[in-house]
């Protein structure tokens, strides 16, 4: 939980380490090949989430352009496969949070 939160911090946050780090991360895993949704699994087996938004949109965004990077022919854009990895992921949220109804 902790590595997400750290993952997920703000740009400017110790001149932008956490964001360097997340960046080297990614370029240690390979999606080649790889559907959406099990590069998403992957991606996601080094840490958890963590619980706030603007976190959770930093560090699908640079999945999304690593994603499109490896596989360029499943998305015309990092845009699109980071709308549809941040879709998945707050509808995940949704279907397993006991106090949404």
């Amino acid at each position: 939980t902790q590595i997400g939160e750290y993952l997920g911090r703000e740009p400017e946050y110790q001149n932008g380490f956490p964001l360097k780090l997340l960046h080297e991360y990614l370029t240690q895993l390979n999606f080649e090949g790889l559907s959406f949704d099990e590069a998403i699994r992957y991606y996601l087996s080094g840490f958890r989430l963590p619980g706030e938004a603007q976190k959770i949109d930093r560090i699908m965004e640079k999945f999304a352009e690593r994603y499109t990077l490896q596989n360029p022919d499943v998305f015309t854009t990092a845009d699109a496969a980071f709308i549809l990895a941040f879709s998945i992921i707050l509808l995940n949220i949704d279907l397993h949070n006991a106090d949404i109804n």
